[in-house]
């Protein structure tokens, strides 16, 4: 008499040659007279069609390498790295701008400021004397400051 742990192996290694053999089994599908459409795997009725399944691919196995993982998180964090490295230095370039805008906006306010307030305006010569404006220069500088105060004071 077989003892129990052998018919048990048995049984599983006829289960599992059997598995392959139900996987394909034939799939049939018909429509009832109220119009409902059933599948089953034995046919029918006369109208019962086999329906054909293409079997899928398998899914590629993952051969990537714990190594390979690595690598590609360490150059996606250098990436990352990168990118923020250049978002820093145009935040640097926006502020270093956005400075050199006040600087200027302030400039340029006080000389119109001034030259709208002065009875006279006049530049030094390199040799230290005045030169004076006359009337249209005079304007025309006017008109040079406030173009600067509204390029400069957006």
């Amino acid at each position: 008499m077989e003892s129990f742990k052998n018919r048990m192996y048995k049984l599983i290694a006829i289960s599992i040659l059997m598995t392959p053999l139900m996987a394909h089994a034939e799939i049939y599908r018909w429509t009832d007279e109220n119009g409902k459409v059933h599948f089953s795997d034995k046919p029918i009725g006369d109208k019962a069609k086999k329906i054909d399944i293409k079997e899928q691919p398998a899914e590629p196995v993952n051969t990537q390498t714990s190594e390979d993982r690595k690598r590609k998180v360490q150059q996606y964090l250098r990436a990352r790295q990168e990118e923020r490295a250049e978002l820093d230095r145009q935040d640097e370039e926006k502020k270093k701008l956005r400075k050199e805008r006040k600087v200027k906006c302030a400039e340029f306010k006080h000389r119109y400021k001034e030259t709208i307030e002065a009875r006279a305006v006049y530049f030094r010569n390199k040799d230290g004397t005045r030169s004076y404006l006359g009337e249209k220069e005079r304007a025309k500088e006017e008109a040079f400051l406030k173009a600067g105060v509204n390029k400069w004071c957006k």
